[in-house]
């Protein structure tokens, strides 16, 4: 693991501490989620909107990520770059 990568660990797994179980159950979900995306024919894309959405989180423009919202864009992206 680079730098980077135990830096970003160690933040999320300080701010999940003392999360209650949903808010885990929802954080996993969307884990997962990501992780299952195996067949991706668009990573540049993928790796793009995490950053953007991880830059947007830590500027504190966006105080929470909605899963649910964010699951749905991953849908809609994946159903649009299959047609």
């Amino acid at each position: 693991m680079t730098t980077t990568e135990q830096s970003i660990y160690k933040e999320i797994t300080d701010k999940l501490k003392d999360a209650p179980k949903n808010v885990l159950e929802r954080v996993l979900g969307y884990v997962d989620g990501v992780l299952d995306i195996k067949d991706n024919q668009y990573p540049h894309e993928l790796k793009m909107q995490i950053r953007e959405d991880y830059t947007e989180y830590r500027s504190g423009k966006s105080a929470l990520i909605d899963v649910e919202e964010a699951e749905k864009n991953i849908e809609n992206s994946i159903s649009r770059n299959e047609d």
